[in-house]
């Protein structure tokens, strides 16, 4: 019977499992666990935030979502913060600051203030709220720079939802919104390791806003109306993500200046894939799936210098590379198969959604 095995890797040694005629790979796949970990974010030093799928003590057979930071296998499951019932964890820098939001349920019908909430994470510090843009009501934030002082994420208020980034000032944390023609059009506000450069969806046109030496921001075009939905930026401005398709589909694409917007190919019997995160080598990582019922895929994929490479050097089979860094480190999710092949549908813990 298959079963879903969720991994953030980091395989050392990568290079002495490859065939002395073959090149060596430029990534590795670093272990956390051996099982359900799924992993969203991961910095220089090789250290993984995500989350851990645990059974309820109270409901056996039944899965919740366990947020962690985790250094080698040491992992250090998240607070929650004052008044709220989850934590979700995005991105780490490369000094262990950890961002994220907090979240916590509201009845039918009533608007509860913050119910949403960007935080930052220390473990010196702990866990901390960021607050929103003035007179609004609920933020996200979705990744950090590496040095740990600048946050991007999006501020949302009455009629509006703004791309916004939070700049480290002492012990406190100062929110900047980004020019917008319109609202945000995209969940996720992605920010370059120099934090420099953020990316999101204005509207339904993909945007990239640059910080000037004077520190103004500046929004820019960077291809027509619903090609690419943003999932990652570099320090070149390289962005890679998405682009959705009337028949349910998506389609990895990465856009530069000097190639605009570009699909990834997929390999042959492939029919979807999605681009989540490029390094500043050039390095994209992603996962690309077969037709909806085939057994083709799901499968990791790294692509560099126009080729792209399925991730699937022994061990179980990893399913998603959601987030790589500059050494080749890569972290995502893995679906392990047992022996006995069954419908992966089948035979499953029930996973309890988040609130």
């Amino acid at each position: 019977m298959r079963h879903l095995c969720w991994l953030a890797i980091a395989l050392m040694g990568l290079a002495s499992s490859v065939q002395a005629d073959e090149p060596a790979k430029p990534y590795q796949i670093i272990t956390i666990k051996d099982d359900g970990i799924i992993a969203t974010g991961i910095n220089a030093r090789g250290e993984v935030v995500g989350f851990e799928w645990l059974e309820e003590k109270e409901r056996p057979g039944v899965l919740y979502q366990a947020p962690f930071y985790a250094k080698g296998k040491q992992l250090t499951y998240l607070p929650l913060l004052d008044g709220y019932t989850a934590t979700f964890p995005a991105a780490v820098s490369d000094d262990g600051l950890v961002v994220g939001r907090v979240g916590k349920p509201a009845p039918p019908g009533v608007r509860v203030h913050f119910r949403n909430q960007a935080f930052v994470w220390e473990a010196a510090r702990g866990i901390q709220g960021l607050g929103a843009l003035k007179e609004d009501i609920a933020s996200f934030a979705c990744d950090v720079s590496s040095d740990g002082r600048r946050i991007s994420g999006f501020s949302v208020g009455d009629n509006r939802i703004r791309a916004c980034v939070w700049d480290r000032d002492g012990d406190r944390w100062q929110a900047t919104a980004m020019p917008h023609e319109t609202r945000l059009g995209s969940n996720v506000v992605a920010i370059s390791d120099n934090g420099k450069y953020v990316t999101a969806v204005d509207g339904v046109v993909p945007c990239l806003w640059s910080q000037s030496p004077s520190g103004e921001w500046t929004r820019e075009a960077i291809g027509e109306a619903s090609s690419l939905v943003p999932r990652a930026v570099n320090n070149t401005a390289t962005v890679v993500g998405v682009r959705f398709t009337g028949d349910g589909l998506t389609h990895a694409v990465r856009w530069n200046r000097d190639e605009g917007v570009k699909l990834l190919e997929k390999p042959k019997g492939y029919v979807r894939s999605e681009a989540s995160a490029v390094n500043n080598n050039g390095l994209i990582v992603g996962m690309v799936d077969g037709p909806h019922g085939s057994k083709i895929g799901p499968n990791a994929f790294a692509y560099q210098n126009g080729q792209l490479h399925l991730i699937n050097e022994g061990g179980p089979s990893f399913t998603a590379a959601t987030c790589v860094n500059d050494r080749g480190q890569l972290a995502g999710v893995v679906e392990a198969e047992e022996e006995d092949q069954e419908p992966k549908t089948e035979g499953l813990p029930t996973k309890k959604p988040a609130p």
